[in-house]
């Protein structure tokens, strides 16, 4: 039987702590009890202080000087645990990935594609290729949707592999599944699961990505992320961007998000968004992944954005 990569329980406390999951000595003992109680419930937290506390972000490909995304499991815990850095999709969820497989979830990884509507702002019904990780957790035998690595569009709750059921995704949007056959499929029985959103009740749904339930293997996802973080057509190789989730006081729900892209660092809180600082340069934007992601790079780091097209001057 192949060996699946897991955490330790020192690994596990670390992660715990770097996602502000309760302030007990014996968290770890605290979330498996959580686990025995209410496993979906207990899923969907994590998901939150996830997505709020782990920033969203492709900053590896712009500052370092190596301008390359490793998916070794080693170096993820190293990157957004310890070092306390950015991940992009497949970086995010594939460390997700690996604590839920630790804390004794039934999960499995799967590959999607991102719509035209989400990554060029044109909803015309296609879809890029197959370069987006999401995850698969089977719950009391009902399996359930849970993305950490889709930025600001990112799902904020688990969502059952159900058609139709609706969740508030950040207040007044909403987040639903649907099946659905893309207009690229030459066999209109094809389908697949598209995540859709919505900005309020009133408004049209847009599709996000689309899906299907079959695994994913790790071969796939290294396939996967050479051709995204490599690319000289990815927008991830010419853009830098950073994002994360807010909550609310108690951290029942997410409210809002903050997002670093081109010169600015905006806040969206609840349909509002509000300009949070302007940047003028490296200077500004590395005080600025401090101050609002708490992320702090080294200078052999900064450095290694000179000379780029995603550099500020």
């Amino acid at each position: 039987m192949v060996s699946k990569p897991t955490y330790t329980d020192q690994q596990l406390e670390l992660y715990l702590e770097r996602i502000g999951y309760s302030n007990s000595g014996d968290r770890l003992q605290i979330l498996r009890q959580s686990i025995q109680n209410d496993a979906l419930g207990t899923l969907a937290e994590l998901q939150r202080r996830h997505l709020a506390a782990i920033p969203w972000g492709n900053s590896g490909m712009h500052y370092s000087q190596h301008h390359t995304i490793a998916l070794n499991p080693h170096w993820l815990f190293e990157k957004m645990v310890n070092r306390r850095l950015d991940g992009y999709c497949m970086e995010n969820t594939g460390i997700f990935f690996i604590v839920l497989r630790s804390l004794g979830y039934h999960v499995y990884a799967t590959g999607g594609r991102v719509s035209h509507a989400a990554a060029k702002g044109v909803n015309n019904g296609l879809y890029l290729a197959i370069g987006h990780m999401i995850l698969i957790v089977m719950i009391q035998g009902e399996k359930y949707m849970v993305d950490v690595g889709f930025g600001n569009n990112c799902a904020t709750a688990p969502l059952p592999l159900r058609e139709n059921a609706t969740a508030t995704y950040i207040a007044p949007s909403e987040m639903r599944l649907v099946k659905e056959n893309l207009v690229e499929f030459t066999d209109p029985s094809q389908k697949v699961w598209v995540f859709q959103t919505r900005y309020n009740p009133e408004s049209d749904w847009v599709p996000q990505i689309s899906f299907s339930d079959v695994e994913f293997l790790p071969q796939d996802f290294e396939v996967m992320n050479f051709s995204v973080s490599q690319s000289r057509t990815s927008w991830f190789t010419k853009t830098f961007i950073c994002t994360r989730m807010l909550l609310n006081l108690d951290g029942t729900e997410v409210k809002g998000q903050c997002v670093m892209t081109g010169h600015e660092v905006k806040r969206r809180v609840r349909g509002q968004t509000e300009i949070l600082e302007t940047l003028q340069s490296e200077g500004d934007r590395v005080r600025a992944l401090a101050k609002y992601f708490d992320m702090h790079l080294r200078e052999d780091e900064i450095q290694g954005i000179k000379g780029m097209a995603s550099e500020l001057i």
